[in-house]
């Protein structure tokens, strides 16, 4: 398949409208599992013009957009008009009428946003509660926003313009707006199609949002690019219901879907056996999986549930990536058995990727293979800035086509992260991805953790996500993935450990056991005293948009007693106070 050098996904969009016009590129779902919306090639390319040609004449080119829209077919017309129009998106979760929008502000001001495109009926409930945070900003309503597709001036797009903003999301910090161009945007999706195998024949199922990068690049933009149909559900359908997620691949004979660790969990957990072996996922070949890290269990557990409906183990495809890099940086073979490393605990904790003698003292390491495309990877001391030698864990610097030009208006920071030089030679620049990691003797990459979520104990470091497997593990009245672990005082080393309950443990947890059945459990497997143990509501936990744990939001939210805890469960201040769901992210 060609890789349309020195083109855009204009140029790809308006070729495939050409080429196979009636041809299906987006079919969507609704909540009953019935097709509601579908999108053909030339219909959304006669879509993206008719809008492109409203933008134009709006003098919108240039200048940037907040794209605050629902993920539906309205989403993916947008955005192709933006990129037609050489308008910049910056594309947002859509708050819900009564809710916080204390992130769309902040993502608003940050970016400087000089108009907000979005739907009718959100437009009646977003205009009055935006407008402090954008007293000058034009509002326009998408089913308003229709030129004549004719009209469109056909404005010429270079690869080095900037496509769109991807605000990170935030797992460690403030979100930052990451500047992603139409050169990118292209070589990212050249990588994901080589380093996946990719082909004509794909057929992609996702209920990923679009709005954040694992979605819109990865399930969106990637099957736009291939000109291969995708078949889109909501978010909230899958939460609801994860077995519609499974049942869709089914249908359509998908061949490609991915989403991190928690949602193959939440499969395991919802869909009983007899609904399993109704299924047919023998279709199934490529299972993405990008959570930071990949956990074993989470590959062993879906593998063996799933076997029944014909899924192959071998169809996992773990892989690495960043709002930063675009999206995908490195990912496995394809087709192959994901490759695990049982590494001892206590050297991994100094700094060294060493085999575990025994079970008991190891840690489960999923490789994310290699570097995808042009992308060169080097572990680095993050202190000394010299690259580590294979097996020794240090900070991931990524060089390549992909990697993005920088953070929006924060030159400091840019430089800081996209500017890093190797001190004993000057190579670079590198992104400074501030993951943690090591390369194996055969160069395979595997992912540790957070360099800012470390918790370092007497001089001993610690990975939060080994901490929290042990908490979750310890009770079964303890939501699996649904944990933070964090410093409560770094001088005196103290721990914390914030989890959800089940629904079931939210009614009938004895909570001292429970408490006291993770502490026994991170004291046996990690050396380690836990000072607090907040038992919480389920689906209360801060997670990003796209299912990070947001530790230090946790720590602050402890701190601040904002948490509604197993003892306030009768409480209604204290559920007021639990995190808002801006903070819980979508998923």
């Amino acid at each position: 398949m060609p890789y349309y050098i020195d083109s855009t996904l204009v140029d790809v969009l308006s070729q495939h409208a050409l080429d196979r016009p009636k041809a299906k590129a987006f079919s969507f779902l609704g909540r009953d599992e019935t097709e509601t919306e579908a999108r053909s090639f030339a219909e959304l390319d006669q879509r993206a013009r008719a809008i492109a040609s409203r933008l134009s004449y709006e003098g919108l080119s240039g200048k940037l957009v907040l794209l605050l829209l629902t993920d539906s077919a309205a989403f993916i017309d947008a955005l192709m008009g933006c990129f037609y129009a050489g308008v910049i998106p910056v594309p947002a979760v859509v708050p819900r009428a009564n809710r916080p929008t204390a992130t769309i502000e902040a993502i608003a001001r940050d970016a400087g946003v000089v108009g907000v495109l979005t739907g009718r009926r959100e437009l009646t409930y977003l205009k009055p509660a935006l407008s402090e945070a954008l007293p000058n900003a034009g509002w326009y309503c998408l089913e308003d926003v229709d030129g004549d597709p004719s009209a469109w001036p056909g404005r010429q797009i270079s690869t080095h313009d900037l496509a769109f903003l991807q605000y990170t999301s935030g797992s460690t910090g403030a979100p930052k707006g990451v500047m992603v161009t139409h050169g990118n945007l292209m070589a990212n999706e050249a990588a994901i199609q080589r380093a996946m195998g990719l082909s004509s024949e794909t057929i992609f199922v996702s209920w990923l949002p679009l709005f954040h990068d694992m979605g819109l690049i990865g399930s969106v933009l990637q099957p736009l690019y291939l000109g291969v149909p995708c078949v889109l559900m909501p978010t909230v359908a899958f939460l609801q219901r994860p077995l519609r997620w499974l049942k869709a691949i089914d249908a359509y004979g998908g061949t490609i879907s991915g989403a991190p660790n928690f949602a193959y969990d939440l499969c395991v957990d919802r869909i009983p056996p007899e609904q399993r072996a109704e299924l047919d996922l023998s279709s199934w070949t490529v299972a993405f999986n990008g959570s930071e890290p990949v956990r074993a269990a989470t590959i062993e557990r879906f593998s063996e549930a799933f076997a029944v409906a014909g899924f192959k183990r071998k169809s996992f495809y773990p892989c690495y990536g960043m709002a930063e890099t675009t999206l995908l940086a490195a990912g496995v073979e394809a087709a192959a058995e994901p490759e695990a490393l049982s590494v001892d605990r206590a050297a991994l904790g100094r700094g060294s990727a060493r085999a575990a003698a025994d079970d008991t003292e190891a840690v489960h390491l999923v490789s994310c293979g290699r570097a995808a495309g042009d992308a060169q990877i080097v572990i680095v001391d993050p202190d000394a800035h010299i690259r580590l030698p294979a097996c020794t864990v240090g900070e991931i610097w990524i060089s390549g086509d992909s990697v993005a030009a920088g953070y929006y208006q924060k030159p400091a920071a840019s430089d800081a992260a996209f500017g890093a030089r190797l001190a004993s030679t000057a190579d670079g620049p590198f992104l400074r991805t501030g993951d943690l990691g090591f390369l194996s003797a055969e160069g395979q990459l595997f992912i540790t953790g957070r360099l800012k979520d470390v918790i370092i104990v007497r001089g001993h470091k610690h990975y939060p996500q080994d901490l929290e497997a042990t908490a979750a593990r310890s009770n079964r009245l303890l939501a699996a993935g649904r944990c933070a672990a964090f410093a409560l005082d770094e001088a005196q080393g103290t721990i914390a450990i914030v989890q959800e309950l089940t629904g079931e443990g939210w009614h009938h947890a004895v909570v001292d056991r429970v408490a006291g059945d993770v502490r026994e459990a991170i004291a046996r497997d990690h050396g380690l005293t836990v000072a607090h143990v907040a038992l919480i509501k389920p689906g209360s936990l801060p997670r990003t948009s796209s299912g990070k744990v947001r530790r230090s939001t946790c720590r602050r939210m402890l701190e601040a007693g904002a948490f509604a805890t197993w003892s306030q469960r009768s409480s209604a201040k204290a559920t007021a106070a639990a995190a808002p769901e801006e903070l819980r992210g979508l998923l």
